[in-house]
């Protein structure tokens, strides 16, 4: 098998594809505004205390309304749940700015207010420490404390890659 080391920024971020994680759906309230995004930077960075840590665009809504309101619930994406691609292209293809993405939406709301979705294999409850927020130019890394968590029985966590060659798929 040939493997060639390439300089040019696309090609990294071909490479860069075969990291493995996972696929999540990162929501939040801010006012009566409720909002979400698709997430795929995500990962535990403690477990003594609970704290996970999430990169986010700065230029997205959902990056002002935890800015603004410094919470956040995550929902992961289960692999065996056939709507998964319809839920990724809900919240990963289109703007907050633009349409309200819960609209005609099954969803649950933590107590205070967060969506999450009810058919994840795990949702958190998180809250932003804000002195460990950190500026990387074009994302943002909240490190968060997670305050509540809730697992299910059944599925498994849905991972990038997977959704992805799910997509060639579809597109073939």
């Amino acid at each position: 098998m040939a493997f060639e080391t390439v300089t040019e920024p696309g090609l990294i971020n071909v490479a860069l594809f075969q990291v493995t994680h996972g696929l999540y759906i990162l929501t939040t309230k801010a006012g009566d505004r409720i909002n979400g995004q698709c997430l795929d930077a995500l990962m535990q960075v403690t477990n003594a205390p609970p704290r996970i840590v999430v990169g986010v665009g700065n230029k997205s809504l959902t990056h002002d309304m935890i800015r603004g309101s410094g919470r956040f619930c995550v929902s992961v994406l289960d692999r065996g749940n056939p709507t998964c691609g319809e839920v990724v292209r809900r919240f990963g293809l289109q703007s907050g700015r633009d349409v309200d993405k819960f609209a005609d939406f099954d969803h649950a709301l933590n107590e205070y207010g967060i969506p999450f979705l009810k058919d994840s294999v795990a949702v958190y409850d998180c809250t932003v420490i804000p002195e460990m927020t950190v500026d990387l130019g074009t994302h943002s890394l909240f490190v968060a404390s997670v305050d509540r968590a809730g697992t299910c029985e059944d599925g498994e966590p849905l991972t990038y890659n997977e959704y992805r060659k799910t997509l060639r798929k579809e597109r073939s």
